[in-house]
């Protein structure tokens, strides 16, 4: 008797199969998980997949962003192909119905003046009892943030065994892009982590550098941008309002762009530094990196009519997201 076909072991091989590529496909995994689970509560674990059933679990949720439908989408899309190509029937959302997405958001450049307040408004935090971490943990994620360029993601994942205090050197392992790398950071920075760890008292290497205090395993994303939030209200930065920024992401650019114009004022040839920069970043490339140099020179205009006369056109005229 052959063995029964479930939707629920075409996704677990799918997952595996992804895994397999090399892809890291964790929050992927639960999309595509959540995803079977409603829909083989309705169907009675029906393998073929309806264009009514995936419309309605992709349709856009009131508290839903237009990037988070996106993803859904294209998580289950991807699914619906793998399904086809193995026999079964399964819709696929055409890319007309995604939503438009706005690509042209404007990253905050953060000043010298703004970025001194946003340090001291994260040593200001105070004692909370349901996360006597916090006062502790604030100041030394947003000092790696600011001083290091991280993405959250990156900083969140961090274990004990990524830290070394020897080199002053963090490693950064399967990030986006796949790509693993080194970020170095300054004595301060060391001395903050140091003075953190002896309040953490971790146990082990593979314990995170920043557990969450509700559950010790790793801070959901929003938590970061939470305390951002914060930290702009204690140092008196306006936020635009949601999807508008500034955002935790900022402060990336930030560093990418203070960076650059440090360069360019040094004399530093950017052609040179420009690779090294992408490197540090995680780029894929250098097209990434390259469009700081837009925003160095809106940042810093009087270095524009310099950058020009010696690299050309290499400033990008055509913003696009970052």
């Amino acid at each position: 008797m052959s063995e029964i076909i479930t939707l629920q072991m075409l996704g677990e091989e799918f997952i595996a199969e992804k895994k397999a590529l090399g892809y890291k496909f964790i929050s992927d995994s639960g999309i595509i998980r959540r995803f079977i689970r409603k829909y083989t509560a309705e169907t009675n674990g029906d393998v073929n997949l309806s264009k009514e059933a995936v419309l309605e679990y992709t349709k856009k949720l009131f508290n839903q962003t237009d990037s988070t439908v996106c993803r859904n989408i294209t998580v289950i899309n991807r699914f619906s192909e793998f399904l086809n190509c193995r026999g079964y029937k399964a819709y696929i959302v055409p890319a007309k119905m995604l939503p438009k997405l706005n690509r042209n958001f404007k990253a905050r450049i953060f000043n010298d003046e703004e970025i001194l307040r946003l340090l001291t408004a994260a040593n200001s935090i105070d004692y909370a009892k349901q996360n006597p971490l916090k006062m502790h943990q604030v100041p030394v994620m947003f000092s790696i943030l600011i001083n290091c360029g991280m993405r959250e993601a990156e900083l969140l994942n961090l274990r004990i065994c990524d830290v070394n205090l020897n080199e002053n050197v963090f490693t950064i392992l399967d990030t986006k892009f796949h790509k693993n790398r080194y970020v170095p950071f300054s004595a301060v920075v060391a001395e903050e982590i140091n003075r953190y760890l002896d309040v953490l008292k971790p146990q082990n290497g593979e314990d995170l550098l920043f557990p969450s205090p509700k559950t010790g395993g790793r801070y959901n994303n929003s938590a970061v941008n939470l305390y951002f939030r914060l930290l702009l209200r204690l140092a008196g930065i306006p936020h635009e309002g949601h999807g508008k920024g500034p955002r935790p992401h900022d402060l990336r650019h930030t560093f990418a762009v203070h960076c650059l114009n440090s360069w360019a004022l040094s004399g530093v040839d950017l052609s040179v530094a420009l690779p090294v920069l992408s490197r540090y970043m995680g780029h894929s490339g250098l097209s990434g990196t390259q469009k700081y140099l837009q925003l160095t020179a809106q940042m810093y205009p009087d270095i524009l009519k310099k950058l020009e006369e010696k690299y050309g056109c290499i400033v990008p005229t055509r913003e696009g997201a970052l």
